[in-house]
């Protein structure tokens, strides 16, 4: 416990040491935010990608929803009849049940990995073009540092750094 508690003084003391140092120039640091995610869904392009990824969302949907409603059927007749059928019908229609529901989950994934990747190929040129405009910002306005606001890591910033909606202003071509 002692040593941990010596390893833990030293890396603090070389962390002071490292940082103390820097104190004058941190004053002439300059610091902006963005939320990308808000800056990819609230441009023009990304409003017309989330539409298109909608209506891909819909048609899946209408044509997964026969096949379930087919499956449900099958589930329903075992249920009423399952008292005058044979064991064999009864048997039969259980493995009938479970191959429409085997079937039916494997169409659900490939219309998810479908859109995944009808995701990611809509918004990976709106991504690109938000990197550039946000790079072209940074230049511009000399920042030395442009973090994401959806990360992790930044718990607290206050509005004047976020460059968020002047982001999605370029984006959009204004």
């Amino acid at each position: 416990m002692h040593c941990l508690t010596r390893r833990a003084g030293l890396r603090l003391g070389l962390a002071l040491a490292l940082f103390v140092p820097a104190l004058p120039a941190a004053a002439d640091f300059k610091l902006a935010l963005v939320d990308r995610q808000r800056a990819l869904i609230s441009s023009d392009k990304g409003k017309e990608a989330e539409k298109t990824l909608t209506q891909l969302q819909d048609k899946k949907k209408k044509e997964l929803e026969p096949r379930s409603n087919a499956c449900k059927k099958i589930q329903e007749d075992t249920e009423s009849q399952k008292f005058v059928m044979s064991d064999d019908a009864l048997q039969e229609k259980a493995i009938e049940y479970q191959r429409c529901g085997r079937d039916l989950e494997r169409d659900v994934q490939a219309a998810k990995d479908e859109l995944v990747v009808a995701q990611q190929k809509l918004l990976a040129p709106i991504a690109k073009k938000l990197e550039e405009v946000v790079t072209g910002i940074g230049k511009e306005k000399s920042f030395d540092l442009i973090l994401d606001r959806s990360t992790p890591g930044v718990l607290y910033s206050p509005e004047a750094l976020d460059v968020t909606d002047l982001v999605i202003k370029r984006l959009n071509g204004n």
